[in-house]
């Protein structure tokens, strides 16, 4: 049988080592000089380079011939052409599927076109991840040249086309991957672009790393989706049926990859599994600060360590990685990577959470545990509604950072514990308030310990008899609790609650969103100190009180991913398109008293094209006691309007 690998991935690159590991002779074709370069010398396997046509294809094909097709997944006329030239020719046809990712808030369109389109409706800088193939479409983006940062190979012909199309030379990056969150994240900042565009590129593309740096710097992602859905094998599938089918042997000894929990990076702080899994290892990798607990260990950057490993001739491989493998670790993407080629074992270290608390005395059965470490979010809501909360810090987000936050909303007197440099010689901890904390000058990388004796239920509801409502008019408990679960807020929700009144509404919201931020937004001076003192007596912190009319308050706040409107001031249409533009997939719901408010409501929502619009009205009646009896009284009946705003690019 003859084997050919149309490839150019890094799925068809693993696949050729399998093959030449086992002493199997194939045919590689690549399109790129850079697809060929990338290929290190392997026994068995030849590389072609250049692209074919199916009637090329056709020719090299018999009905002797297993073509596997390793392509990009957005490559979907190459695997087209594939299929036709294997159809015709007799030839076996396989695909080697790149798995996607799941993700969420992110913009999705269907093709490049659509992705012109959606980036000449919204102004801002960008970063181009989509590569060179497509770049010629994206001149039709309106100022294109100084708009547009694309991202590309350093080769002298891509560079040589992104001149031609006349993308500034300042604006070119020209770079190889694979690319880390922090260094995508370095490029948003540079380059000052508020969206990045990218494909679904899986794991090996660095989709995840894409996604996570554009939150961290609260830029939008414009998502290509993928041209279809594919049936085909995995690599560890595909390298399982090459075995069946070609007779290969297994290896009696598979290689086994261990990836090691190193605790504080100190030997006092490595486990004795630790310790013997270390001294079995026939090689070690690990970074700088890691390399010291083994003399066998190789140093690389963490990005590197997988690709290391893999390449690795020995048997049994370990890796170091800090902390615990299941606390905010890298070691599960370490292992997905890592499974196609040998066995892979976890290896539970001591946690800087666990290390702190016991250094602290306190219990973390209860913890409420966050990362603010590269990333974007707040402490707000954890530390509202947890008694204890534990944070690692690190960037914008270090320590001194988030006291101040802290600070700023009124929580300086807070008990806060700070931890640099667990288990080394120069560890330091710190006991103080947050106020005093937020004072200190902290390392980039450190551990919070932050208690809050008079926090939150976020589980229990929101009564009327715990609010202070004054004169301000104020949303019944029935409602409220109707109105709040149509909206369905999700933990790390961005929420506007607009004419918040006394806060009965945006402290709901607050328990809902305890992830997120809630902007409660008011124009009237007594009911902004009503929303102040009902922050303060139910402990929603996280609630951010914006104080002027809608819409001209909402300007400047973040994108919302759902929108309450209690209060319009007869400005709901203006309202609700700004909420739409800002997210084309907003959820809202809007409460309504007034048979013109929900005439008003209900014709916006369909003007402006949202979906899924449903209107429910509401009439409680409450019974009271009058001497021996239980008299009802009827509180005014109040219609409770909700929709979604319809993507038009999807």
């Amino acid at each position: 049988m003859k084997l050919m690998i149309f490839s150019g991935t890094t799925e068809g690159h693993d696949l050729c080592r399998f093959l030449s590991k086992n002493s199997v002779q194939a045919d590689i074709f690549v399109a790129t000089e850079y697809g060929a370069a990338v290929m290190e010398p392997m026994a068995g396997i030849t590389v072609h380079e250049g692209r074919l046509d199916e009637q090329e294809m056709e020719k090299r094909l018999t009905s002797d011939t297993l073509l596997i097709d390793a392509t990009h997944p957005y490559a979907a006329a190459v695997t087209d052409n594939l299929r036709a030239a294997c159809a015709k020719s007799g030839a076996r046809y396989e695909r080697l599927l790149r798995p996607a990712l799941p993700y969420q808030n992110c913009e999705i369109v269907l093709d490049t076109a659509a992705a012109v389109d959606w980036l000449n409706a919204h102004p801002g800088k960008v970063l181009l991840t989509t590569g060179s193939k497509e770049l010629e479409a994206y001149t039709a983006v309106q100022d294109f040249q100084t708009r547009l940062f694309p991202r590309v190979l350093p080769t002298a012909s891509v560079l040589e086309k992104c001149a031609a199309l006349g993308f500034p030379g300042a604006h070119i990056i020209a770079m190889q991957g694979p690319f880390s969150q922090a260094m995508n994240a370095a490029l948003l900042r540079e380059t000052g672009a508020k969206i990045l565009v990218t494909k679904d590129t899986g794991v090996s593309g660095g989709f995840a790393e894409k996604v996570a740096a554009a939150k961290e710097v609260s830029a939008k992602v414009l998502v290509i989706a993928r041209p279809r859905e594919e049936q085909g094998r995995n690599q560890a599938e595909m390298q399982e049926f090459l075995t069946d089918l070609l007779g290969l042997q297994p290896e009696k000894v598979q290689r086994t990859f261990t990836i090691i929990g190193a605790g504080m990076g100190t030997m006092d702080t490595l486990t004795g599994e630790a310790v013997r899994a270390l001294e079995t290892a026939e090689a070690v990798f690990a970074t700088k600060r890691l390399a010291v607990l083994s003399p066998k260990a190789e140093v690389c950057a963490f990005s590197e360590l997988a690709e290391r490993a893999i390449q690795c001739t020995e048997k049994h491989i370990a890796l170091l990685v800090s902390g615990d493998v299941g606390f905010f670790s890298a070691a599960g993407k370490l292992r997905e990577r890592l499974l196609p080629y040998g066995g892979v074992t976890l290896v539970p270290g001591l946690s800087s959470m666990q290390y702190m608390c016991a250094k602290c005395g306190i219990s973390y059965e209860n913890l409420c545990f966050k990362s603010l470490h590269g990333r974007t979010g707040n402490i707000l809501g954890a530390v509202s509604y947890h008694t204890a909360t534990f944070a690692l810090t690190g960037g914008g987000n270090n320590a001194q950072a988030v006291c101040s936050s802290l600070m700023d909303a009124g929580l300086g007197a807070l008990p806060v514990h700070l931890g640099e440099n667990l288990g080394a010689e120069n560890e330091r901890i710190v006991h103080g308030t947050a106020a005093e904390i937020a004072q200190l000058s902290c390392p980039d990388l450190a551990v919070l310990l932050i208690e809050n004796p008079r926090a939150a239920n976020k589980n229990e509801p929101i009564r009327d008899e715990m609010l202070t409502r004054g004169k301000v008019p104020m949303t019944k408990e029935e409602v409220r609790w109707v109105s709040v679960n149509r909206l369905t807020v999700r933990p790390t929700d961005t929420v506007w609650d607009v004419g918040a009144g006394t806060g009965a509404v945006t402290l709901e919201l607050a328990r809902k969103a305890g992830d997120g931020t809630v902007y409660a937004i008011e124009r009237k001076p007594e009911a902004v100190a009503l929303l102040r003192e009902n922050r303060i007596k139910l402990g929603g912190y996280n609630v951010k009180i914006i104080e002027g009319p809608a819409p001209e308050a909402l300007d400047n706040l973040p994108v919302p991913d759902c929108v309450f409107v209690g209060g319009s001031g007869g400005r709901m249409r203006e309202i609700l398109a700004l909420a739409k533009k800002k997210n084309p997939e907003v959820r809202v719901v809007v409460n309504a008293i007034a048979l013109e408010t929900l005439f008003a409501a209900q014709t916006a929502l369909k003007e402006l094209g949202f979906s899924d619009i449903e209107i429910t009205q509401l009439a409680a009646t409450r019974g009271k006691p009058v001497g021996a009896y239980t008299m009802l009284t009827a509180n005014n009946p109040v219609f409770i309007l909700s929709g979604r705003a319809a993507n038009d690019t999807k």
